[in-house]
């Protein structure tokens, strides 16, 4: 090793070492009686001999701090580097104000009280225990609405008993995806106490120019779709749908299953949207799976309406897939339509990852009874 770079370590490696308070006190009271640089050191190394005796300007600022302060005491021992000056008490009790105020959209950096964004983080976090709360998008849950979604997530759970259950469960639903992208709930944020994270509730503006999909996931990781509406989804265009190609294509992924017509075995879910509850979709969907085999609303087991984040299809797939498809903006309606159809090609490559989404059902449905019905996501871990 070059001389220069050994003696550049050793140097640090000496200056690294604080001195203790009983060598500061020696060093001061002994250039105080003998006002000698040199035998300060000498009487230092007789009496430290474990260790290097200060340099000379060691000494002199040592003794030049106690002239000043009174002290030869480290004054940045616990306070190094450079200093902060953002948590001030005016500004946490300006912050304390805004949060107070207006908890929701206050972005770190650019606050209003001109403070760099990691001073206001350290204060909403340090001083004031506040933390910025991610916006999940969800159903505003009615009164009775709770009993009911227990009472689904407990037979849903006793059903699960049977391995066979989940493998043969096919869900279905349609999506929305606009040609401009949504508003990404990933970027809004509301401050709140920590550990009490506040309640969101928002309507989608569904007028922009879209697609409107449908997809199936079935529990042995088989994918549905998609399939797109050129029409508004009503009754009649959902019962075609069905007819022209959700039961066909079921019919050729589960022969097995299929025989005059009937699917045996087969479990068929979705949710109350208004397409679904016509009177000629309930008598098909009976018809073809059994009426004990259908999972919806006014079926003989009811699917409990405003719950999106019990079923895969709103948990998983959609949010998957628009993560996607809007990486990078669509130029037109053609380009989304065929990203839309790509996505779900790939998807189709990894069959583990579909019936997996399924099965976490069983996760959130046991989460949902936990808290007596209420919403699964937006609470906890």
């Amino acid at each position: 090793m070059p001389k220069l770079i050994l003696k550049y370590l050793l140097c640090r490696k000496t200056k690294m070492v604080q001195l203790t308070t009983q060598q500061r006190v020696f060093i001061v009271l002994h250039y105080n009686r003998t006002q000698s640089l040199l035998e300060v050191q000498n009487a230092f190394r007789e009496r430290f001999p474990d260790r290097n005796a200060p340099t000379k300007t060691t000494i002199l600022k040592n003794v030049r701090k106690y002239s000043h302060h009174g002290t030869s005491l480290n004054l940045n021992k616990n306070n190094s580097g450079r200093p902060r000056t953002a948590r001030t008490p005016e500004n946490i009790a300006a912050v304390r104000r805004l949060l107070e105020e207006n908890p929701r959209n206050i972005s770190a950096r650019r606050n209003p009280i001109e403070i760099s964004s990691a001073g206001f983080n350290r204060i909403t976090r340090l001083d004031l225990k506040w933390h910025p709360y991610r916006m999940h998008v969800r159903h505003e849950l009615l009164q009775n609405d709770y009993a009911r979604r227990v009472h689904f997530c407990e037979w849903f759970n006793q059903k699960c008993e049977d391995p066979d259950f989940v493998t043969h469960l096919v869900i279905g639903d349609e999506a929305a995806f606009q040609l401009n992208g949504e508003v990404s709930s990933q970027n809004v944020r509301q401050y709140a106490p920590q550990g009490n994270p506040p309640e969101f509730n928002f309507n989608r503006n569904d007028s922009r120019t879209k697609l409107t999909v449908w997809a199936g996931l079935c529990g042995n990781g088989i994918i549905l779709g998609p399939y797109f509406f050129e029409e508004n989804v009503d009754g009649i265009a959902y019962l075609r749908m069905l007819h022209e190609y959700v039961l066909p294509l079921l019919a050729v992924h589960f022969r097995n299953q299929f025989d005059n017509g009937l699917f045996h075995d087969l479990w068929w879910a979705q949710d109350g949207a208004p397409a679904h509850r016509l009177i000629e979709v309930k008598d098909r969907l009976n018809e073809v799976f059994g009426h004990d085999r259908v999972i919806g609303l006014g079926h003989d087991v009811e699917w409990p309406p405003r719950s999106p984040d019990l079923t895969p299809c709103d948990f998983f797939l959609w949010g998957y897939l628009k993560n996607k498809v809007f990486s990078s903006p669509p130029h037109d309606i053609g380009m989304l339509r065929q990203r839309i159809i790509a996505e779900f090609n790939a998807l189709r490559h990894n069959p583990m990852f579909v019936a997996h989404a399924v099965r976490h059902m069983q996760k959130r449905t046991t989460l949902c009874i936990e808290r007596n019905g209420g919403h699964v996501e937006g609470h906890g871990p």
